[in-house]
């Protein structure tokens, strides 16, 4: 456990930091009022009390902030933890992203001193859970945990999950976020590894950004519609005037509400590719306040909810407004496939199922089974919970940590199978992952039928070898068996088996 000591801010780069008593942690931006705030992976600073201490114990006559640092912080050695190391203050929660700096300019410290700690002893983390924070408050470590970290990645984040699949590494792994390793697992990611050294085989899977749903309008329609994408990994929004109706957007669980004018919000809104807009207002002239932002910003689809007439209209007008005819066929209106819907949920169905045929045939990216995340997010954490508990062994240590840990820790194992390679027809693309663990529990699937028992039987036999590690399995699906099972793919798939826990 550690302690904030101090919080320290400037309003412009380059100037020196001013210490404050308390502060706003903002999610994916850094400190509220800060100069180095912004959508980077450099968003908070952070410096131990300790390594400062030591800096004065030498003569240094400086003040807090000096070395730029946002948060001294009391307890750790920053830079011997690994990336992806998180602290938790408060409500809030940051994530290691950066070990030290380069010193372009040697600053007013380096001059007096011949030194300067924060390129080496400083580190940079991003604001995963925004909150306030204040100086007193305790700090908690959280062991890095690489499948946290693609969970909670920026929605508009390019994402990229290595994996070594043979040699003495195999297993290990390294998360890349914006080109950037964010967390690694493993001895493997030397700096001299990269696309190029074909002396480790590595699989590679890009993972998809959280593609944003944008709904302006919160009627019936429209909170059906926040169900049904609630369960497809989409972020969010709804816009909606009406004070009531932007309540029922909350209650049927969308990520952001913004109860407020449409051409407003829209116009301040940042864009991004991956952003997908359905106008369901309850007006023609708020959906052409809508359309007429929309289409000044990048989209990946833009749908209007209405009847044919009413479409020919809104086309019409956007026209006279000085839009172009490439534009406006781009318009999905009448919105959704033809399912003949008549009840919200029905309609709703309709245009959810457009907007995936459309977010499918844009990207190749594997999409996360968050329920397979999330498992093996809680299994990386029942690792750190065993570890604990084997060191208190270790020690003799009967402290109340070490209790909760033994009531906490579990005995199950998994084996995550991911497909990275497929050959002619298979049920599932590369990417798609499936766990199976010794309590003959299975979340998610690749596939399903045959193929998909075959590598389940196969994992619990793994289960039963305490040596297995990590490893490739061919399934052939156009074999002579696989036709007397009426296996009607055809092709073959490599799945990828490690073992987690």
């Amino acid at each position: 456990m550690g302690k904030l000591l101090a919080i320290n801010i400037s309003k412009e780069r380059g100037t020196e930091k001013r210490e404050v008593p308390q502060a706003e942690l903002v999610a994916d931006y850094g400190i509220m009022g800060d100069a180095h705030a912004g959508k980077w992976h450099r968003q908070v600073s952070l410096l131990s009390a300790e390594k400062i201490d030591a800096f004065r114990a030498r003569g240094a006559q400086i003040d807090n902030g000096a070395f730029g640092e946002n948060l001294i912080i009391s307890g750790f050695d920053f830079k011997n933890l690994p990336l992806g190391t998180r602290f938790c203050i408060g409500d809030a929660i940051l994530e290691m992203t950066q070990i030290g700096k380069q010193c372009h300019s040697h600053c007013a410290i380096y001059k007096r001193m011949g030194e300067c700690i924060m390129p080496k002893e400083g580190v940079f983390a991003v604001v995963i859970r925004g909150g306030q924070i204040h100086t007193g408050d305790e700090v908690k470590l959280i062991p890095a945990n690489i499948y946290a970290s693609i969970k909670d990645r920026p929605a508009d984040s390019r994402c990229e999950l290595l994996t070594v699949i043979e040699g003495a590494h195999a297993g290990e792994k390294a998360l890349y976020i914006d080109g950037r390793i964010r967390v690694a697992s493993g001895s493997a990611w030397a700096d001299e590894i990269n696309d190029n050294d074909n002396s480790i085989v590595m699989f590679k899977q890009q993972i998809g950004s959280r593609p944003r749903l944008i709904i302006c309008g919160g009627g019936h329609v429209s909170a059906a519609l926040v169900r049904m994408a609630s369960l497809l990994a989409f972020d969010i929004w709804v816009i909606e005037d009406r004070p009531l109706f932007a309540d029922n957007a909350k209650r049927a669980g969308a990520d952001h509400v913004i109860c407020g004018n449409y051409k407003k919000t829209l116009s301040e809104l940042v864009p991004q590719p991956d952003d997908y807009y359905v106008c369901m207002t309850r007006g023609h002239r708020f959906d052409m306040e809508c359309l007429t932002e929309i289409f000044r910003k990048p989209y990946a689809y833009v749908g209007m909810m209405g009847s044919k007439k009413r479409a020919v209209i809104v086309k019409k007008d956007l026209e006279e407004t000085g839009f172009s005819q490439e534009i406006i066929s781009g318009l999905h209106s009448p919105i959704g496939l033809a399912i003949g819907g008549q009840t919200p949920e029905e309609i709703a169905l309709s245009v959810i199922s457009e907007i995936v045929k459309c977010k499918n045939e844009r990207t190749s990216c594997t999409q996360v089974d968050n329920e397979v995340l999330d498992a093996l997010i809680e299994a990386a954490k029942q690792r750190v919970l065993e570890a604990q508990k084997t060191e208190a062994q270790k020690i003799e240590a009967q402290t109340t940590e070490t209790q909760e840990a033994d009531a906490q820790t579990s005995d199950e194992k998994y084996m995550l199978c991911t497909i990275i390679k497929k050959n002619g027809s298979a049920p599932r693309g590369v990417g798609t992952q499936m766990l199976v663990s010794s309590d003959n529990r299975i979340i998610g699937t690749i596939g399903g039928g045959c193929a998909e028992a075959e590598v389940i039987s196969h994992c619990r036999r793994l289960f039963r070898k305490q040596e297995f590690k990590c490893g490739l399995m061919d399934v052939s699906m156009n074999t002579d068996d696989a036709e007397k099972e009426g296996m009607v793919c055809g092709g073959s798939i490599s799945v990828l088996l490690e073992q987690i826990g």
